[in-house]
Order: C-alpha cells, then sequence, then structure tokens
C-alpha cells in the first residue's frame, strides 16, 4: 500500500509538467532541450556527491541509450501537444499509455497476455474518444499526444528491463543524457539558434520542471517498478490528466475550459484507474 501511495504522489508531481510546459513561454524543442540538459547534469552531480560507478556494459548502456531516445520523443510530443492545443488534451491522451501498455508488453516484455488488461486499457481509450469526438479541432494535439502516449508505453516497458540490476539514478542519468542527445540532432536538423531563447522568468518554471518535476518523479519511478508492475504504474498514471486538468482549470482559466462529454470520458479514464487494484486484489485472493 504504501508503494501504491508514493506513486500517486509522483504522478500528482508529474501532473504538473503540462501546465510548466504551458507556463514556459519558450518553443517546445527549447523546454525539451533545457530540461533534460538540466536534469541529467543534477543527476551527474547527485551520483558524483554519492561516488556511484557509472561503469556499465556496452550492451546496457546501448539499452539505456535506446530508452533515453524514446523518453525524449516522447516529451516532444507531450509538450508539442500542449502548445499546438491545450493542456487538458496533452494529458488526456497520455492516459492511453496504458492501453499501449497491454498491447505492447506480450510482445516487447515477453508477457503473458492479460485480457483484463487490455479491457481496462480500451476503457480508458472509450473515455478519452467521448472527451475528443466534440473537440475535433484539436485534432493535431490529439494525434501528436496519442504518439506520444504509445512512445511512452515502449519506453517504460523496456525501462523495466533495466530496474532490477541498476542504481535507479545511474538509468535516470544515462536516459536523460540520451533524451538530451535526441534533443540535440533535433535541434540542429530542424531548428536555429532563436528557438532556444529563454526569459528569466521561464528559467525560473524550466528549473522546477527540471528538478522537481523530473529528476526525482523519474527516479523514483524506477525504484518503484521493481515493486509494482508496468502496467499497474502506465495505468496510475491515467490520474495524471485529471490532477492536470483540475489544475490548469484554476490556473489557466477560460482556456482550460472543456465540454460536458470531455469530463464524462474522463470519468471512464478513472474508473480505469479505480477497477485495477479490484482485479489484482481478487487475482491474489485466488492464488492463495
Amino acid at each position: 500500500m504504501r508503494d501504491y501511495l508514493k506513486l500517486h504522489v509522483l504522478v500528482l508531481l508529474l501532473s504538473f509538467t503540462g501546465i510548466l510546459g504551458k507556463l514556459i513561454e519558450a518553443s517546445t524543442i527549447a523546454v525539451v532541450f533545457y530540461r533534460t540538459l538540466v536534469a541529467a547534469l543534477a543527476l551527474f552531480l547527485i551520483l558524483f556527491l554519492r561516488k556511484v560507478n557509472l561503469k556499465v556494459s556496452l550492451r546496457e548502456f546501448g539499452l539505456m541509450l535506446f530508452v533515453g531516445l524514446l523518453l525524449g520523443l516522447h516529451w516532444l510530443c507531450f509538450f508539442g501537444s500542449a502548445k499546438v492545443s491545450t493542456v487538458a488534451i496533452s494529458l488526456v491522451t497520455f492516459s492511453t499509455t496504458s492501453f499501449f501498455t497491454s498491447l505492447l508488453e506480450p510482445v516487447l516484455g515477453k508477457k503473458q497476455i492479460d485480457f483484463k488488461e487490455i479491457l481496462l486499457g480500451l476503457l480508458a481509450v472509450v473515455g478519452v474518444a467521448i472527451m475528443f469526438s466534440f473537440e475535433t479541432h484539436y485534432l493535431s494535439g490529439i494525434l501528436i499526444g496519442l504518439l506520444g502516449a504509445f512512445l511512452c508505453a515502449a519506453f517504460t516497458i523496456f525501462n523495466s528491463k533495466l530496474t532490477h540490476r541498476f542504481d535507479s539514478q545511474l538509468i535516470s542519468f544515462y536516459e536523460l543524457g540520451s533524451a538530451f542527445l535526441v534533443c540535440l540532432v533535433v535541434y540542429l536538423a530542424f531548428f536555429e539558434k532563436k528557438d532556444l531563447a529563454m526569459s528569466q522568468q521561464d528559467w525560473v518554471w524550466l528549473l522546477v520542471l527540471a528538478l522537481v518535476c523530473t529528476v526525482i518523479p523519474h527516479a523514483q519511478m524506477i525504484k518503484i517498478m521493481k515493486k509494482i508492475s508496468v502496467f499497474t504504474v502506465n495505468l496510475s498514471l491515467n490520474l495524471e490528466p485529471v490532477y492536470g486538468v483540475v489544475l490548469a482549470f484554476f490556473i489557466f482559466g477560460e482556456s482550460e475550459r472543456m465540454s460536458t462529454q470531455f469530463y464524462l470520458g474522463g470519468i471512464l479514464v478513472l474508473l480505469s484507474v479505480f477497477i485495477q487494484p479490484l482485479f489484482l486484489k481478487r487475482k491474489s485472493s485466488v492464488t492463495i
């Protein structure tokens, strides 16, 4: 129970990411570029002070770089979705991560297909579909957000392969470093120097985003995945949009107000989160 409580505190922290991304007036590439750079440097300092050995095998290093690549692309999609639409849309499309996880995990994680997980994931998807059937003018934001959710599902599955073998902060350091390299390549290929411009106020929000909403949740989430399944983690992350939408409405006001159908769909997403622990409890009692 303590791990589940800790997980939901981390989800609450993560729910501020979309809001901070909106508060920062700089471009999407600037937000993710500096977020990954600052977070990676902070983790390097922590590892140095803890005197943690940074050495890993070439194969494991390659896996961490690949996972970081997925993370970087996911964040570009996540913040890109918020920039071209609303924080609510960016957060709620992210809720489909659990559905993508239920489909990808049997293939990538060599896990047996669990039809209950697929049904719960579908429930979340139906909720998202209801929400956005009345918000078609935000189609580009929805599609970018869905791609980000797919990438996040793949990232979490591959990340779970590393959690039992290494220090969580060491994994986070390499992955965030790799995510930064992805942003650097994207920046050099498609953007100009002016696209990385940041105001003083932007830097304040960026530091909160990188240190409080990235370094802490990312490392702690890796620890939690040693005890809780990937699907459960991703399903709990469906609460991120619920927290985020409420917070965004209070912070940004009318610009974040959505249709009644949007909130009805949100109830289905919530149901998928609360039903899943009941399935787990029933499964454990049957096993006993």
